[in-house]
């Protein structure tokens, strides 16, 4: 039962942690797009390429904060 509790939980949290990556990612990348930062289309490339490994790597360890912070809420 709590198991099962906690679970929902973090799939919630995983939910919103993705959203708020793309979203804030995606305004990144707009940004840089329109300040013209990078010249050609291998440098376009090797930024979303890093940009998709830092969500990679932040997502998980994000989701496990929201948890935390979802869990005080319900408490």
């Amino acid at each position: 039962m709590i198991f099962e509790s906690i679970l929902g939980l973090y799939l919630q949290s995983l939910l919103l942690t993705i959203v708020f990556m793309v979203v804030v990612s995606g305004f990144w990348f707009l940004g840089r797009m329109i300040r013209r930062v990078d010249k050609t289309v291998q440098e376009r490339q090797d930024a979303l390429y890093d940009l998709m490994m830092i969500n990679v790597m932040t997502i998980p360890i994000l989701s496990f904060g929201v948890l935390g912070v979802l869990l005080m809420l319900k408490a």
